[in-house]
Formats: structure tokens, sequence, C-alpha cells
């Protein structure tokens, strides 16, 4: 483990949320002289200044000093976007940036398996994580996730783990900043719009995401599922290619075959489980499923262990998530659909009537892609958050819609009106940060409220 490169630097980190403080710790545990800056004063805490304080860090909430342009090298937290004022300071003065994902890979020595794309990841690494675990390995799951690769490399040197795996979501934001991040696998779920009020063009944002293959060699593989049309009309430059397909099995490695997942190797095909026997419904999680077959199959040869792994599989919260019913109105946290493609594949999870949560914080996106969808399935679209007004204009007169403003209003909106059988589903196509810190606050709060009403039960 080379240290050098941050033994006694200088190093300001932009930002003070979960990867930043994560980012701040790493670097002092190997000597470097940390500065953290953050430009919202409403950020300060009493607990970030306690940690911040036993690592020997200094700090600065409110403004960017002149000494963050003295560093070293900058950490950039992911939503900071490349177009402010700092940024373009440390930019002029030819300081490198990186991010807290290339930060924590310089000190990762065992294999990673890296998961990328629009929509389907926090499923997908939470599989593969789970795949490892019953095979034997000491998988190690963060990034963007829920808890920061930082953090899981600092838990991981004092376990001293025998069989280490370190599987790690990652965004655009954190692939915009990376240099010499290499993952032993690199798997891209799917390409969609996304994010579109940070990149300047789609494809920007596309090529963002790519960026995950930039330095790939021999020893890497890349994982790229054949059903997505944007990624089939793309040259992806990789030595070694793996493809998964649920509905164009044709020369694929991991498909989907009458009705049963499997995988080709030495031996030739090799069916692992049913579909039917998957425990997370919906043709998007049997794409998953193979995504994380995929990329596990050079860690676990036996189809029986992997068979073993998703059959005892349990859905990850936030994503489409039963939460409860209550008089007989089924709901569902699906706060991790931040984009609309995300949200579309969790209306085509539900035939019944669907009292449909959307709003927050607006990136960019045309809602009005989802009106042939919600005509055959939504009831009402409840608005919330500072995307009310955008939405509602976008999707018009096509669908009976109602500014609840909050989610509080929207499930007393639904439980006054609705009817038994109908379904409230949370899935806003949005950023939490107009009213939460992050989409786990919005459906922690979801959860709660529903299991506060009376009448609730599972």
């Amino acid at each position: 483990m080379d240290t050098a490169k941050v033994k006694d630097k200088k190093v300001s980190i932009l930002g003070s949320q979960r990867s930043a403080l994560g980012a701040a710790r790493l670097l002092s545990h190997f000597g470097a002289k940390v500065l953290l800056s953050e430009i919202n004063a409403d950020r300060f805490t009493k607990e970030k200044r306690q940690l911040l304080a036993e690592i020997n860090a200094e700090f600065e909430f409110g403004y960017h000093s002149q000494d963050v342009l003295a560093s070293d090298f900058v950490i950039a937290s992911p939503g900071i976007p490349e177009n402010v004022d700092i940024i373009q300071k440390i930019r002029a003065k030819g300081i490198p940036i990186y991010s807290e994902i290339e930060l924590s890979s310089w000190f990762i020595e065992a294999p990673i398996i890296a998961v990328t794309g629009s929509n389907g990841k926090t499923t997908t690494v939470n599989l593969i994580h789970h795949l490892l675990q019953t095979a034997g390995y000491d998988s190690y799951l963060g990034g963007n996730v829920g808890v920061a690769a930082s953090e899981v490399l600092l838990a991981s040197l004092k376990d001293n783990p025998k069989k280490p795996v370190f599987v790690l979501e990652v965004s655009s934001f954190q692939l915009d900043n990376i240099n010499t991040f290499k993952p032993k696998v690199a798997v891209i779920l799917n390409l969609s719009p996304d994010h579109l009020d940070r990149y300047p063009t789609l494809e920007a944002y596309y090529e963002s995401k790519l960026g995950l293959f930039r330095n790939l060699d021999k020893e890497s593989v890349a994982v790229i599922n054949q059903d997505d049309p944007e990624l089939a009309q793309r040259d992806i430059l990789a030595e070694n290619k793996r493809y998964y397909a649920v509905s164009s099995p044709m020369g694929a490695d991991v498909m989907l075959a009458e009705g049963v997942l499997g995988m080709m190797t030495e031996k030739g095909w090799e069916p692992i489980i049913p579909a039917s026997a998957l425990p997370i419904p919906g043709a998007h999680n049997l794409s998953n499923a193979l995504a994380a077959i995929a990329a596990v199959m050079d860690f676990i040869h036996q189809p029986e262990i992997i068979a073993q792994g998703l059959i005892t599989f349990t859905a990850v919260p936030h994503r489409i998530e039963y939460v409860g019913k209550v008089n007989g109105i089924r709901c569902y946290n699906d706060s991790k659909a931040t984009n609309i493609a995300s949200t579309e594949v969790a209306i085509h999870s539900f035939p019944q009537s669907i009292w449909l949560i959307l709003g927050g914080k607006d990136k960019g996106g045309d809602f009005s892609s989802l009106i042939p969808l919600m005509e055959r399935h939504v009831r009402e679209v409840l608005l919330v958050g500072a995307a009310a007004e955008i939405i509602e204009t976008q999707i018009g007169r096509s669908i009976p819609s109602s500014k609840t403003g909050t989610i509080e209003a929207a499930i007393e909106r639904c439980l006054k009106l609705g009817k038994e059988g109908d379904i409230l589903l949370l899935s806003p196509a949005c950023a939490s940060f107009d009213q939460f810190d992050n989409y786990e606050a919005r459906g922690d709060h979801f959860r709660s409220l529903i299991k506060a009403r009376e009448g609730w039960s599972m």
C-alpha cells in the first residue's frame, strides 16, 4: 500500500456530507493535512466539529478560503458541479481534483467490483454483495449505496479479512473526477436520461458513466447489458467483455433462457435457478440478477452456490419496498427512484390503481414521457416538493393530479379518497434535496408515516 500520495500532503475537501467526512477520516489516517471546506454554513453541526477535531482536520463552513488554493490536491464531493466558482479557481491553478472513489481506490488492494448505470445500481450491488458473502468472501459494500467507500475501506483495515472483495456503487458524479480508478470487474447496467440539470448534454452524462471503463486492462472485465439500446450502439473499448441479457440472449454469457437464469462456462450452458424462484419481482430484477451473476463469475464457479445466494436475497430498502397496508391500500417506498426511467420501472411493477407521489428537486427530466404509462396505471398523481409546478405543467390535464406539497399531505389524500386494493407508491423521479438530506431520509420519513397510521398492518 503506497501512502506517499497523501502523507504530509495538504488536501482540501469540498463539502461536508457522507463521502467528504469519509475522505477526511481516510486522509487523516494516512497522514495528510486536511482542510474540510463547506460553502453551506447550515451544514455545520456539533457532531461534524467533534469528528473533524478528533482527526486533527481544519474546517471552514460558510465560505471557501484561499487556503483551498494552496492544496496539493482537492477532493470534490459528488454534489458539487463543475461550473461553480471554487472549482473553476482550482482548475485555473492547475491543482488536481479527485473524487472520494478515486482516493479510496489508491488504498484498496483487494479486487473491486464497480457498478454504474442510470437504474438498478443499488439492487445489483446488494445482490453481488450477498452472492459473495454466500460463497464465503469478505465482501465490503460501499460507494453511492449509503456508506462511503472510504469508510468501508477504513473498516476493512481493522478486520484483516482473508478473502476481501470491495463492491462499489458508483455514480456519474463520482466518475467525473477519477484518474487511475480501475475495477477488476466494471458493470454498466443501462443508460437513460438523468441529471440533465448537471450535464450540458445527454451525451456528456452518458460519457461520464462510460468513464468506468477508462482504465481497464487485460486483468479487468467489462460487464455489459446486451438488452440496453444505448449500450448496444456503442463500441465499448475493453479487452475483456462479458454480456448479459433477458430479452436478447443470443451470444450473451449470462442469460434468461426458457424461463431459467443461467451462464455459459467451459462446460457449456449451466442453469442456475428458474426465474420464478427469484424472490424479488419484475423483469428489471431479472436483469439485475443476471448482471450480478456476470459480475461474480470470476469469484464463484459453482452454479449451486450462486443459486443459493439468489434464492436467499431480500429486497433493498427504498427500492419498491413494501412498507405495509392501511385500510386495504398497499404502500410502497421507492424513494431511490430519483429519475424518470426508474419511476417507469416502478409503475410497470403494479397493474392496480396507483396513487403516485412525484416530485422533489427537479433534475431536468421530461415528465410528459410518463403520460402513456400513467394513463394505464395511475389513478392520481400527488405532487410534492420544489418540482411540483414543473411536473404539473408537463403532464397537463392528461392525468388527474393534486399539488399536495408534502409527503404527509399526499398520504392523507390517498388514504382519504383511495379504496381497498389501491396502491400508494412513493416513486418521486426527482432528487430529495429540496426537503430531505438524501433519498434514504425521504424513504424513512414515508415509511414511518405509513407505520404510524391507524389501521396499519403488514
